[in-house]
């Protein structure tokens, strides 16, 4: 079950970073520069959709002939978030899951999705958000793995106005959620598209590349995770009027191995596709 919770888990971050605000639509500057933030207003409500895909497969050499298996599983989550507080420096939000749907081709996996869609119905975490977009977690609701995952979630904003065109770079660290070592990087580069309607949305692209280059071991299996690699891209829209970030979506691919003590010499080649979407209730 833990890895599917890590899944969930990773979807509510999407969340959690997805809702921001931003006080007001700011000013272009003089050479047309927008500054894109996270600054809420108190009592700010939105109702997020998101959906997740992910499709995983595993080919091992046997027998001098590859063996190919595949599990393709897929999230429907709704939840909420509320601002309940502002200071200048950063907001906390309150996100509750109302409700979450999941289903997967793995036949064994029908008792640990029950288990995990009621565990996370209704629950409720408390966020720290910073004005870039940095997320930090302020309660054990989300356990464990939620509160490491919180705790490096980068900024996606750029600290200062970026005009139509303009590029910033992120890194961040990827969690390690078994690994005991060697966790990698994942390095993003964002691009502000175009600003539209008088300013008020603005368009975000983004594309980037995930490494690791030494193995790790996957803590109490005796496995060993190996090198890693992978790409990603996406985007979002920020209505910038509303002050809410309406809309994001990500594909990312990665392919690792991974060795097992009963087969050293037949590593298991493994390729995760992770296809996510989210939305904001349109209404004002």
């Amino acid at each position: 079950m833990a890895s599917l919770q890590r899944s969930l888990q990773l979807g509510l971050l999407a969340l959690g970073t997805a809702a921001p605000t931003i006080a007001a639509q700011s000013p272009a500057t003089a050479n047309g520069a927008v500054q894109l933030e996270v600054r809420p207003h108190v009592g700010d409500t939105v109702a997020a959709r998101l959906e997740q895909s992910v499709e995983m497969t595993g080919t091992r050499r046997i027998g001098g002939r590859d063996s190919t298996a595949r599990v393709m599983s897929s999230m429907v989550m709704l939840a909420r978030t509320v601002v309940e507080s502002v200071a200048p420096d950063y907001s906390v939000v309150m996100m509750r899951t109302d409700s979450v749907q999941l289903s997967s081709t793995d036949d064994h996996a029908g008792e640990m999705r029950a288990e995990a869609e009621r565990a996370l119905r209704g629950t409720t975490s408390r966020l720290r958000l910073l004005p870039d977009g940095t997320a930090e977690g302020l309660d054990g609701s989300m356990g464990v793995d939620g509160a490491a995952l919180l705790a490096v979630m980068p900024g996606t904003l750029p600290n200062d106005p970026v005009s139509v065109g303009g590029r910033w770079t992120r890194t961040m660290t990827i969690p390690a959620m078994n690994a005991a070592k060697g966790a990698g990087q994942v390095k993003t580069t964002f691009r502000l598209d175009s600003v539209t309607a008088g300013g008020r949305l603005a368009w975000i692209s983004m594309k980037g590349t995930l490494r690791r280059d030494e193995s790790a071991p996957l803590a109490g299996t005796g496995e060993r995770a190996g090198a890693l690699s992978g790409s990603l891209v996406g985007g979002m829209t920020l209505d910038r009027r509303r002050g809410w970030i309406v809309a994001t979506w990500t594909d990312m691919t990665v392919k690792s191995t991974v060795t097992t003590p009963g087969a050293p010499n037949a590593p298991l080649r493994v390729t995760v596709h992770v296809m996510q979407r989210m939305r904001v209730d349109d209404r004002e």
